[in-house]
């Protein structure tokens, strides 16, 4: 089942997603990752459990130390923003999901862009951002789920250490 959603996540589009190519040059400064997550499970689940964390992870909710706040949601995207305890840096987070057709799973591009200047370098703080909502949400225990990413579409993603 694995090897069909891999297969049709290629046939559709897979290095043309904006996940997995990066952009010539990003906006000057700012870090960034993008990362490509597929799963055999519904997109409307998928989303759910995103949506969940995010709000989980709300300082309002409790949560001292997990600093996202939702934006919007519609059923092909998720937007929220993180701010980091460590100062005045943001970084939008965004997701979009789309349904694999072949095995009713899911394609989800996850982003996260820092804002502001700062090194564009950032020790995996953008892949963290995405790594603590996935496992948090318990997607990465999800059927088939699979993540494409490197170096090129992610900065600092060899460098990332990311606290639970």
């Amino acid at each position: 089942m694995t090897t069909l959603l891999l297969a049709s996540a290629l046939l559709a589009g897979l290095f043309s997603s904006p996940a997995a190519v990066p952009a010539p040059v990003p906006i000057p400064y700012h870090a960034f990752c993008r990362t490509l997550w597929l799963f055999e499970t519904p997109c409307a689940d998928i989303s759910s459990k995103l949506v969940e964390q995010i709000q989980a992870f709300n300082p309002l909710m409790g949560c001292s130390e997990c600093h996202f706040t939702l934006v919007s949601v519609t059923p092909q995207s998720i937007r929220a923003n993180h701010t980091s305890p460590e100062g005045p840096e943001v970084e939008h987070v965004t997701f979009t999901l789309r349904p694999i057709l072949a095995g009713g799973g899911c394609h989800v591009s996850a982003q996260s862009t820092s804002i502001g200047f700062n090194s564009r370098l950032d020790d995996g703080k953008n892949y963290c951002n995405l790594n603590r909502l996935l496992s948090a949400s318990g997607l990465n225990s999800e059927p088939g789920f699979t993540e494409r990413t490197n170096e090129w579409a992610c900065l600092g993603y060899s460098l990332a250490t990311c606290n639970p």
